[in-house]
């Protein structure tokens, strides 16, 4: 005789971030789960997102790409599913037989009348160890005020039993691309798939595709197969910054023209350009809620100035395509081990997808678990046309991409953009609304061995580790040696007063979590 799963009892507040949830499971009673407006609710299970499969079917946990997070009854348990990318995870507490899970850390805490350790300013180093070591047999640890830890689970799923035991469970794969047309065709059907079901009449909520394109290789190639699927809306920033020199001898920036307008109109699509700098003129505090995850990942926050556009969308982005589409071993990663993170970019729009609506794919990811068959098809002699010979910057599989879809060689990957062009120093506003959270609730003690600095006057030494992390640590006797001579030492947030943003934002975006 099977098992029977857990079940479940819905409880919609509407005053909750609409894509938020977070469920309580204790044995012998039904798992409740609270949740936002827009989280799609059924007896076999709940999700927000969109996924690689049927919506009918419900069958979110059996698909290889789920862009968001639910838990689906299945073979006696209750399955926990993660978004198929590591740019965001499952928070999951343990007490006793009890266990709180849900996708996001201050609704977990908040449920479970706990916080943040105070005297604790080192969450985003604990955030860039857990990306590092991509998925590990042990999960990374976050410590609560109260002294339990939160668990940060990424890229698998939890199953939980009816005696109220929660494991682990390892994600199938699927079979490695052979070749350029076998990888090309899995984004593309991949893509398909997620745009049907996101746009399902049978959804309680429906989201149509929106494309980031830039003048780089990833958005571009991204944007390429978002339009295939059918997205007719683009949204691009009209500058970045365009840095010069080196970063041991010296880095300085400029402005640069970065408008991917032109392939969009190019792929039929409606266009929404935005200044970057727009983020800084919106009122109260735009930065809070991106700082949960990454004080660090100031350029996530200007998505912020997008927020009308990507409400009620697939998001599609480029993130990370330098991660599996460049030409060097790097790209061969596994299991997501990010060895080269310095500032957890991609990380931060977490929360704020949760509040605005929307649903965040970053198209690289598709497949990424495979990754040293992608590295091997980027050297392949059948990429060799589409290979630049310019060193790191030379990326013929998004190249190839968008070239076949008639974007001009030259209108896009010509040299490397950052997307920097913000104050790595907050509002004025938000600063003395920072200051006053600093005297008021962080120990004096620990505030005393800080540095008062803005972080603006620590970025020589921090572009030289960003540097030597981007390019050297997947040699494995440099990674090694960067993590035992700690180079994060060199880091701009290194034993900063600006890790408690971390805290600061945590305390302003746990306000929409609070009971009304």
């Amino acid at each position: 005789m099977s098992e029977t799963p857990p079940r479940l009892r819905y409880e919609t507040r509407a005053s909750l971030p609409p894509l938020a949830w977070c469920a309580d499971a204790r044995p012998g009673v039904p798992v409740r789960v609270i949740h936002g407006a827009r989280v799609e609710t059924r007896e076999e299970g709940f999700v927000e997102g969109a996924w690689d499969g049927d919506f009918g079917a419900c069958d979110f946990d059996r698909g290889a790409v789920l862009a968001g997070s639910g838990a689906r009854r299945r073979g006696g348990k209750l399955v926990f599913v993660s978004p198929f990318h590591p740019l965001e995870r499952l928070f999951v507490l343990r007490d006793g037989g009890a266990v709180r899970i849900s996708n996001s850390l201050p609704f977990l805490l908040t449920e479970s009348d706990d916080g943040l350790d105070l005297g604790h300013p080192d969450y985003f180093f604990d955030f860039v160890r857990h990306v590092r070591r991509g998925i590990a047999p042990v999960p990374a640890t976050l410590p609560c005020a109260s002294g339990r830890r939160v668990e940060l689970q990424v890229g698998v799923d939890l199953a939980l039993g009816a005696d109220g035991a929660l494991v682990t469970v390892g994600r199938p794969i699927g079979e490695p691309p052979a070749d350029y047309a076998t990888y090309r065709s899995m984004l593309a059907s991949t893509m398909c798939r997620i745009a049907g079901n996101a746009a399902d009449p049978r959804r309680a909520a429906r989201y149509r595709l929106v494309a980031a394109c830039s003048r780089g290789y990833d958005s571009t190639a991204s944007s390429v197969v978002a339009a295939e699927a059918g997205c007719r809306e683009g949204v691009t920033f009209v500058e970045s910054a365009t840095p010069s020199g080196h970063p041991i001898a010296g880095v300085t920036e400029s402005r640069g023209d970065d408008s991917g307008a032109d392939t969009l109109r190019r792929l039929g699509m409606r266009v929404r350009e935005y200044d970057r700098r727009a983020l800084a003129a919106l009122p109260g505090h735009p930065r809070a809620e991106f700082f949960v995850s990454s004080p660090a990942a100031i350029t996530d926050a200007t998505a912020r100035v997008m927020e009308d556009v990507l409400r009620d969308s697939v998001f599609v982005s480029g993130r990370h395509g330098e991660r599996y589409w460049g030409p060097t071993r790097r790209c061969a990663r596994l299991d997501f081990r990010e060895r080269d993170d310095c500032h957890l970019s991609g990380q931060a729009l977490g929360e704020f997808r949760l509040r605005a609506g929307f649903i965040h794919l970053p198209l690289p990811y598709i497949g990424a678990r495979h990754g040293p068959a992608i590295w091997r098809i980027t050297r392949s002699g059948e990429m060799r046309p589409w290979r630049l010979g310019t060193g790191y910057y030379d990326r013929p599989i998004p190249r190839r991409i968008a070239e076949e879809a008639g974007i001009p060689r030259e209108s896009f990957g010509q040299r490397k953009l950052g997307a920097g062009m913000l104050s790595r120093e907050l509002s004025p506003e938000s600063e003395q609304d920072f200051q006053a959270f600093l005297k008021s609730q962080v120990p004096p003690d620990v505030l005393a061995t800080l540095d008062p600095r803005p972080v603006a006057a620590r970025l020589v030494n921090h572009r030289r580790l960003a540097y030597l992390r981007s390019i050297y640590s997947h040699w494995p006797p440099v990674g090694w040696a960067l993590d035992h001579l700690g180079s994060d030492r060199l880091h701009m947030l290194w034993r900063s007063t600006a890790l408690y943003h971390f805290h600061w934002g945590y305390a302003k975006t746990r306000e929409r979590y609070l009971v009304r």
